[in-house]
């Protein structure tokens, strides 16, 4: 499938919100949603965007969006290639030519065709008819057969067009016909589909970006896609899922992003998991990096490497885990009841002091101990020195930290696991100054100005908790030499205007959802 292009399509639409957003206004209300009944209910996906100029929530949208320093490069990029399509290929200035005769919205849908190519539909809201029709034919567009009674128009290019109630409809001849068919009732639209209806409930008011994409959609568009964007596929892909919507809002320096995934009650694989209270939040300490706060990641964690594998990110670190887990079994380690450890709250942190470090809680220090202590001896042997050269003995110490016992065993050169159980704590982690920054800590995470701005507003209760310092990450991953390249010293200045991004998750018997929260400098 022609994914590529069609994503690089719907970019264009994307950004074109914050073009043509020019002036304020005063009426807050929510965005023209038409643009569904013209297209038909069985989209792969569907992409849509409020160009109200006097909508508030689009002003908000462009300022936000002039923060960013390549914003004014990439907003006339996009405004050219959309110009383009509209054209028929041609050229066109999109203030005058175009912006005179359109509407309240645009959006672009990727249609279920039987070949293994989506077809691509362009909705334009038109709201002076004469002018639109005047520009087509400037354009080159000449008239085709009608269908269904209404005119259908051809560029030189061979895309179609058609004049669908207060609508411009651009696209494959097929899909043009498609659209007439899901207006007249031929077909059930989109706007009628339950899916849709029922993954875009909920959505605020405020928004100015809708993406939905269809099960199939998922799966034929996102999940082959590799990168970041199968990695996303890949995590929102489950047996049961019927439909997920994306919406975007934004409101003085703070973008809310709000992912609602619909499923099948009926399927296997789905049902309302374990909410929680988040606590841990309180024991890592300020100045943490990242912290992903879950209950059961025994469970969650082989669904985020699988998807990391999708994506080529983290490609070999499932398949180490499980050589390691097959190791320690065959050497009497009872490794699922170590995983059970973390079956309950567990937060997964990079704190200040560097490395990675998991805490959970526990009822009963004394047994975690003795079970964490019968690993030492089983997880040493696992990295003998090697048989000729230069090499190193596992080593296994034990460090008082503020009158807290923590072991630390020295695996291999740079490589170290490190333990300890207090207060009702079991805390993880790659480097003894983990532990110590867990143990000892004046100030906690929950008092970070940026923790409170992106999570201030979560549910009490969730199934999944995520912050990252996105600037000190930043930091970290180009220190590491992780980020690096033309395509990221191209992104920077725009990554850099993240400061911090907080995110929660509900999930019911039907439907999960999760909301994000970044904020920008």
């Amino acid at each position: 499938m022609r994914a590529r292009a069609a994503a690089a399509a719907a970019a264009a639409i994307v950004v074109l919100v914050i073009v043509i957003a020019s002036t304020g206004g005063s009426r807050a209300a929510p965005p023209a949603t038409g643009a569904a009944t013209v297209v038909p209910g069985d989209a792969l996906a569907y992409v849509h965007v409020s160009i109200e100029p006097n909508r508030p929530a689009v002003s908000a949208a462009l300022k936000l969006a002039q923060r960013f320093p390549t914003y004014p490069l990439i907003a006339a990029g996009a405004v050219a290639r959309l110009s383009a399509i509209v054209a028929g290929g041609g050229t066109a200035d999109f203030a005058h030519d175009i912006r005179p005769w359109l509407g309240r919205e645009v959006a672009l849908a990727l249609l279920n065709t039987q070949t293994s190519t989506a077809g691509s539909e362009l909705v334009l809201d038109v709201a002076r008819r004469t002018l639109a029709h005047a520009f087509i034919l400037r354009a080159g567009a000449s008239t085709d057969a009608a269908y269904r009674g209404i005119p259908v128009y051809r560029y030189r290019s061979g895309a179609a067009l058609a004049f669908v109630r207060h609508y411009l409809v651009v696209g494959q001849p097929a899909s043009v016909r498609s659209a007439i068919d899901a207006a007249t009732g031929q077909l059930p639209s989109l706007d009628a589909s339950p899916v849709y209806r029922g993954a875009a409930s909920g959505e605020a008011a405020d928004r100015v970006l809708d993406v939905y994409a269809s099960s199939a959609g998922v799966q034929r568009l996102l999940v082959p896609q590799g990168g970041l964007i199968g990695a996303l596929g890949a995590l929102l892909y489950e047996p049961d899922l019927t439909g997920v919507a994306v919406s975007l809002s934004a409101a003085g320096t703070e973008a809310k992003l709000r992912v609602h995934a619909v499923f099948d009650p009926n399927l296997p694989g789905h049902g309302g998991s374990g909410a929680f209270t988040p606590s841990l939040d309180g024991e890592l300490p300020a100045g943490s990096l990242l912290a992903l706060d879950v209950i059961g990641l025994d469970r969650i964690a082989p669904h985020v490497l699988n998807a990391g594998t999708a994506g080529g990110i983290g490609v070999q670190i499932g398949p180490l885990l499980r050589q390691l887990g097959a190791a320690l079994a065959a050497e009497g380690v009872d490794v699922k009841q170590i995983e059970s450890l973390f079956s309950g709250e567990t937060v997964v942190a990079i704190p200040p002091g560097r490395g990675l470090v998991i805490v959970t809680r526990t009822k009963d220090e004394q047994a975690v101990r003795t079970e964490l202590a019968n690993l030492e001896v089983p997880l040493s042997q696992l990295f003998p020195p090697p048989a000729s050269g230069s090499g190193q003995v596992a080593q296994i110490r034990e460090e008082a930290l503020d009158g807290v016992s923590a072991h630390q065993l020295i695996l291999a050169p740079g490589l170290e696991l490190d333990y300890a159980v207090f207060r009702g704590l079991i805390a993880v982690s790659t480097s003894l100054r983990g532990i110590a920054d867990v143990v000892r800590h004046p100030r906690s995470l929950i008092d970070e100005s940026a923790y409170r701005a992106t999570l201030s507003g979560r549910p009490d209760r969730v199934t999944s908790l995520v912050f990252l310092d996105f600037s000190q990450l930043l930091n970290l991953a180009e220190q590491t030499g992780l980020l690096r390249g033309t395509r990221y010293r191209a992104l920077q200045p725009d990554i850099a205007r993240v400061r911090a991004a907080g995110l929660d998750s509900t999930r019911g018997e039907a439907d999960s959802t999760a909301e994000l929260t970044l904020q920008i400098s």
